[in-house]
C-alpha cells in the first residue's frame, strides 16, 4: 500500500455456487501509532471458470463498480479502518501447484487516514493463495 509492505498472513481464493471470492489477510504493522493490517477481498467474482485450474493465466480488469460493464455481483473491498471499494483494479491468477495459486491485485483504494494515505492509494498484493473449491 503505497510504500507500506505488509505481510500476508493468509490468502484464499474461493469457488462457490455461481462465482468465486479471494480474501487476502495481512499482519499487523504499527504506523503513526496505530496498527493497521489491510484486508482485502472480493466475495462475488463472475468468472467463466469451474476449476482453479481454469484460472490460470486469467486477469480481470475493472474501473469502478459502478460501471455499466461491472461484471460482478459483489464489489471489491479493502478495509483498514472501514471497507471501502476498490478500483482501477487489476487481478492477475498464475500457476496452481499443491492446492494454490499465484494471485496479483493490484488497483487504488481509500484509507481515509491523513497525508497521502487519504483517497485513491495505490496497493499491489502479491502472494500464493489457497484453493478452496
Amino acid at each position: 500500500m503505497r510504500d507500506r509492505i505488509f505481510r500476508v498472513e493468509r490468502a484464499s481464493v474461493v469457488r462457490n455456487e455461481a462465482s468465486w471470492s479471494i480474501e487476502v489477510e495481512t499482519d499487523g504493522e504499527e504506523f503513526d501509532h496505530e496498527t493497521w493490517a489491510p484486508y482485502l477481498y472480493h466475495q462475488g467474482l463472475a468468472i467463466d471458470a469451474t476449476t482453479a485450474e481454469d484460472l490460470q493465466g486469467r486477469t480481470l480488469r475493472w474501473h469502478s463498480s459502478n460501471d455499466r460493464s461491472y461484471a460482478h455481483p459483489e464489489i471489491g473491498t479493502m478495509y483498514v479502518f472501514g471497507h471501502h471499494d476498490v478500483r482501477e483494479c487489476e487481478i492477475t491468477f498464475g500457476k496452481v501447484a499443491s492446492g494454490a495459486i499465484e494471485l496479483s491485485w493490484a488497483g487504488l483504494c481509500d484509507v481515509f487516514w491523513s497525508g497521502n494515505f487519504t483517497d485513491n492509494v495505490p496497493f499491489r498484493c502479491q502472494c500464493i493463495a489457497e484453493i478452496r473449491c
